[in-house]
């Protein structure tokens, strides 16, 4: 019995050292505020934090924590709440869009990793899945070469590239049709650069995401790139498509912000689960789902994958829009 106790002792601690962190993490992510270190590296492991939280009920109740498995049951059925959109198709989402629809736009996005993505598997991607606009992070003069020599501008012969001599700011759209009204986007640490489309006799407005990453020393930026961003598509009334690596999950706050009541997310609205795009480049699965197409919550979305690619360290993101 001596042996016993002690062993049970250490059983609570280490499950309460568990514990915390994660009941932690539901609190972070009620929050309204993420402009801070650790907030923002924290919070998108949301996802993660929900999955433990069930094992974790039932080791407390194993263990007659009563008060701790109470806790863990509060923060699962918010991490429940907050998640569940994710596996339920919006009403925005249909089955099957028709992509010989004009008024249509098959977009994609990927982050090139300083432009070591293989350009060939980026075009062959690209025809795969009859991608007609395709919005590149972290591009470089030399990436722009190699993808020119794999035949992208046979079949997106309308482009424009920003930054290329900066390193990982450079960011480059490419487009079926011709893309007009650039706009270099506004002044931040990576282009965020735009240009209006036609789908179906429509102009959309096309904007190519990269804010900084939140990292120790750019939390306060990245929180203000991303506040910035949510300002200037808000004012503006064109219809608009945004595709990028935003450095954020749907669980930050000024992701969020960026899209309002206005905006949704491509992924969410499609319905069968979170899309995990980072790091696509290790042994383990990815754990963040960084990049995002957003549209306007009346375009219908369809056919939302995430597409791996060798030589980069993000897993692109494909969407299929309809716009009304």
């Amino acid at each position: 019995m001596t042996r016993v106790k002690p062993l049970r002792r250490l059983v609570v601690v280490l499950l309460w050292l568990v514990a915390l962190p994660v009941l932690g993490l539901a609190v972070v992510r009620a929050l309204p505020h993420d402009g801070t270190f650790p907030l923002a590296q924290a919070v998108g492991f949301v996802p993660w934090a929900a999955l433990v939280t069930v094992p974790l009920i039932a080791i407390a109740l194993a263990a007659r924590r009563s008060f701790l498995a109470f806790l863990l049951i509060v923060a699962v059925g918010f991490f429940g709440f907050w998640m569940s959109a994710f596996w339920l198709p919006s009403t925005s989402a249909v089955p099957v869009l028709d992509p010989d629809d004009p008024g249509t736009l098959r977009v994609m996005t990927v982050n090139a990793l300083y432009g070591r993505v293989d350009a060939e598997a980026v075009v062959d991607a690209v025809r795969d899945e009859n991608v007609e606009v395709l919005a590149v992070q972290e591009l470089t003069p030399g990436l722009v070469d190699a993808l020119f020599d794999a035949g992208l501008d046979d079949v997106l012969p309308h482009s424009t590239t920003h930054r290329l001599d900066e390193p990982a700011a450079g960011s480059g759209l490419w487009s079926a049709v011709e893309l007009r009204d650039v706009d270099e986007g506004p002044d931040s640490g990576f282009a965020m650069p735009s240009a209006l489309v036609d789908a179906g006799g429509t102009d959309v407005r096309v904007t190519v995401v990269h804010p900084v990453p939140p990292l120790l020393s750019t939390t306060g930026r990245w929180h203000d790139e991303l506040a910035v961003l949510a300002d200037r598509v808000h004012a503006d009334g064109t219809p608009q498509v945004l595709a990028g690596d935003f450095n954020a999950t749907f669980d930050h706050p000024s992701f969020r912000a960026v899209l309002g009541d206005r905006f949704q997310d491509a992924s969410r609205a499609w319905g069968t689960g979170t899309a995990f795009t980072w790091p696509a480049d290790r042994q383990i699965p990815p754990v963040l789902a960084l990049d995002h197409v957003v549209v306007e919550n009346d375009m219908r979305v369809s056919d939302v994958v995430a597409v791996t690619l060798p030589g980069t360290d993000h897993r692109a993101v494909v969407a299929t829009v309809a716009v009304p």
